[in-house]
């Protein structure tokens, strides 16, 4: 006899039914948008440095680690603040879920274990689309004829994923496991660690001394947390301070590398073109806009 299986229909809290467009800007400290709206959702978040939003019911500056939506509709803009070159990540797109109403007017704190969420979404843009650098006026992605399959559904996955999240955060829903709680604030401890020595050389056998954890604890929270070793992000966070070093147009690139305590200019450049495929010289002509 065959047993009778019950099966369960999945009521789907959030779903974003169109990707509109993906920017991720790394705007000179001048920049300064003229505004819009469209009948679309918009998330802004700043992934280094600050920006000021502004729409018709107020204006506000928005810093790093921190997100804004925009609702359907509504009036805004994006601008540098004259003194800082930042990094936005935008992304707009089209849901209809009744969820969605939470995020309406929302500015809010990303936790630092959901940013990996807008991670995924870059990469897999980046693998999808030709993303037109810093272009603010794109209106149309132009997908790429060899893209690797089900990007675009990894793109729709993620930002589910990181709204369901935000969700469950702001409504005060608290993971019952007091080891993912011990991990959570390890990471934040690690990444706040990195973030004030910038300028400075550590090694991650320092950062395991200052937050009296064993290497091998943390650096396998790290990598399941952020998705690199901590010597992938020590260089992609001295390489992302100096793009926004080469935008503010205020030191030469021997400075920057100076700076930020490489040991010569040339390993600097080889270690820029590693992260970002492009030399330093390379990266300062792209960014002319």
């Amino acid at each position: 006899m065959n047993p009778s299986y019950q099966k369960q229909k999945i009521n789907c809290l959030i779903n974003v039914s169109e990707i509109v467009t993906i920017h991720y800007f790394e705007f000179d400290r001048n920049f300064e948008s003229h505004g819009e709206k469209h009948d679309f959702w918009e998330i802004v978040y700043i992934d280094k440095g600050e920006a000021i939003i502004k729409t018709k019911a107020r204006e506000f500056t928005l810093k790093q680690g921190e997100a804004v939506f925009h609702k359907p509709n509504e009036f805004h803009a994006v601008s540098a603040n004259g003194k800082v070159a930042p990094n936005v990540f935008i992304i707009t797109f089209v849901c209809r879920s009744k969820a969605m109403d939470f995020f309406k007017a929302k500015q809010m704190s990303i936790p630092t274990p959901l940013r990996k969420y807008i991670g995924s979404i870059v990469s897999e843009a980046e693998q999808a689309y030709h993303l037109a650098r810093n272009n603010p006026y794109l209106t149309e992605l132009t997908p790429k004829q060899n893209a690797p399959e089900g990007s675009v559904q990894l793109i729709k996955l993620n930002l589910e994923m990181l709204l369901i999240k935000l969700l469950r955060h702001e409504q005060n829903v608290k993971e019952t496991s007091v080891q993912r709680e011990i991990s959570d604030n390890l990471i934040a401890g690690v990444v706040e660690v990195l973030h004030s020595n910038v300028y400075g050389k550590i090694t991650v056998e320092d950062i395991c001394r200052k937050l009296c954890f064993s290497r091998s604890y943390v650096s396998a929270r790290f990598k399941d947390s952020c998705g690199m070793t901590m010597n992938e992000y020590i260089n992609r966070m001295k390489i992302e301070e100096a793009k926004t070093l080469i935008r503010e147009e205020k030191h030469s690139i021997s400075e920057i590398s100076e700076m930020l305590c490489y040991d010569n200019p040339h390993y600097f450049s080889r270690v820029f073109k590693k992260v970002t495929h492009m030399s330093p010289r390379e990266y300062k002509q792209s960014v002319k806009f």
